[in-house]
């Protein structure tokens, strides 16, 4: 059974996928690369961001994103994943209680994701979803603890 003591801590994205026939669907929604970070603290709070690679800047790269054009404002929409809140384990499974979210469907919500400690120390998260097919698809995000970076003081 996996405690809470196995998934506290800084997570860095490995690897994503879903069943195969549907891995393409997948791919088409979250890019061909993905970036990502989970973390989830010893006191209840989780957040989570996966965004797509080597996104380009907003046109003319603008201070606020609001000043950019609205094309460019919805590609950073699309190309980007957040959500947070508290988080639990029940059932072996993680739930969080989306406080906040770049989608504000989902804050009141709550994100169910099932869970897994892989032999070689990563987390595997796995969700299923009706997709705008109409066709539900079980996809997956396996994450590696981010190494310890020494902060250097400024000066």
């Amino acid at each position: 059974m996996i405690t809470e003591q196995d998934i506290v801590g800084t997570w860095l994205m490995d690897d994503r996928g879903a069943t195969t026939e549907h891995d393409h669907l997948v791919a088409d929604r979250y890019g061909a690369k993905q970036e990502g970070l989970l973390l989830i603290s010893s006191d209840g709070w989780l957040l989570a961001a996966v965004c797509w690679a080597d996104r380009p800047p907003l046109t003319d790269n603008p201070a606020f994103h609001t000043d950019a054009p609205d094309k460019d404002r919805l590609r950073a929409f699309d190309t980007y994943l957040s959500y947070g809140g508290n988080w639990r384990l029940e059932d072996g499974r993680l739930i969080t209680k989306v406080r906040f979210a770049l989608n504000p469907g989902w804050v009141g919500t709550e994100e169910v994701r099932g869970l897994e400690l892989l032999d070689d120390g990563r987390l595997k998260l796995t969700v299923t979803r009706r997709w705008p097919t109409g066709e539900e698809i079980e996809a997956w995000v396996t994450w590696r603890r981010a190494e310890a970076t020494l902060r250097s003081k400024p000066g």
